[in-house]
């Protein structure tokens, strides 16, 4: 066991003695080289839905939402697209003699929007709702509220400023605004979300007058989602 000491201690020398050698080399030669890529903005891009529980996860349900199976997303293409917004499920019920909030059936609902312009002048979200309607007869007073919305990206190591959300009352048929993001912001894929408990999501709740409703009819209302190329 001595003797295998006293050999490791010589190597032990013999390499710090042959270091210091290498220490004092200079630099005989350089050269740079160089690495280049250029982008252009993502026109004719179509950016599909993503998955708004987990939008890293490459794993997206089929459907998307469950309570809005026949949704496949906008399929509008880019710079600068909405690609995603669930349709609103509110299911049947029975008429009742007070005013009642109806609590969305999806659990999930989102909408999501692509900024691939490559310039950040930043961008609006903004949507107006029309009456609920079934023929000429009409939902009175009814008024839809979206409230308590997540924002997520599509990417989580997306180093872009997030777009700010607002709770949402549609109790006219006057624009109001859902994102905004601001100049240099919203790059890339955005969402928000509207998280809540599956056939009772209290996030978005429709509110229905007393003495309103009519029996065996189903009232119908659009939203119309605006996008614009600048913040508000």
């Amino acid at each position: 066991m001595k003797k295998s000491s006293f050999i490791m201690a010589t190597v032990a020398l013999a390499s710090f003695a042959f270091g210091g050698a290498e220490a004092q080399a200079a630099v005989s030669s350089t050269h740079n080289s160089e690495n280049k890529i250029n982008f252009t903005s993502g026109e004719g891009v179509v950016t599909p839905p993503v998955n708004p529980l987990d939008p890293d996860n490459p794993n997206v349900p089929d459907p998307i939402d469950e309570s809005d199976p026949n949704n496949p997303g906008t399929g509008q293409d880019g710079p600068l697209s909405i690609d995603y917004v669930s349709n609103i499920k509110f299911g049947e019920h029975k008429i009742t003699g007070q005013n009642i909030a109806y609590k969305a059936k999806n659990a999930n609902p989102f909408v999501q929007v692509t900024d691939l312009r490559g310039a950040g002048e930043g961008w609006s979200l903004s949507a107006k709702m029309s009456e609920f309607k079934s023929g000429n007869k009409v939902l009175r007073g009814a008024t839809l509220a979206m409230k308590d919305g997540v924002v997520k990206a599509g990417s989580s190591s997306n180093i872009s400023l997030a777009p700010t959300k607002s709770d949402i009352l549609f109790d006219n048929t006057e624009s109001k605004l859902v994102m905004n993001a601001v100049n240099k912001g919203g790059r890339g894929t955005w969402l928000t979300v509207w998280p809540g408990v599956n056939q009772a999501n209290e996030a978005i709740q429709l509110h229905v007058m007393a003495g309103t409703p009519e029996a065996n009819t189903e009232y119908t209302s659009s939203i119309t989602w605006e996008l614009e190329d600048a913040p508000k």
